[in-house]
């Protein structure tokens, strides 16, 4: 039993207009374009202070990071911080302090001066109970 196909070929023309064409690349450049106008870049400098038991201290050494990167710099003895990379619109700049909560910062286009105030960590230290019992080793003595 032989089956045969036929497969009809038809090939239809699309004939554009110059008009279209024209409206066309203007959408193209305005589309790739407008995202350029969209992600300003910006130079973020600020001040990094932390708040403990009511007083305010400028904190040296803060360590400031861009969510999701690698980049980090460090406040100096002021207190005062310039990001080394222009940042867009919608980065997250992440302020951490040993003894303090950390803080996260979405930048926006006024963002160009940041002042910064960290809160102290309400954590408590872990140390050694106190207790009358005096401590005996449960090995057994090697002899």
């Amino acid at each position: 039993m032989n089956l045969k196909y036929t497969i009809m070929k038809t090939t239809k023309t699309f004939t554009f207009k110059k008009s279209n064409i024209i409206l066309l690349g203007l959408f193209f450049t305005l589309f790739f374009t407008s995202n350029s106008f969209l992600a300003q870049e910006i130079t973020v400098k600020g001040v990094v202070s932390g708040e403990a038991d009511s007083k305010t201290e400028v904190l040296t050494g803060t360590n400031i990071y861009l969510k999701g990167s690698k980049i980090v710099t460090t406040s100096n003895k002021k207190g005062e911080f310039t990001f080394p990379q222009k940042l867009k619109t919608g980065d997250v700049l992440v302020f951490s302090y040993l003894g303090f909560v950390k803080k996260r910062i979405k930048i926006n286009a006024n963002s160009s001066f940041i002042n910064v105030v960290l809160k102290e960590d309400e954590n408590q230290m872990l140390g050694a109970l106190n207790s009358n019992k005096r401590y005996t080793s449960k090995r057994s003595k090697q002899e």
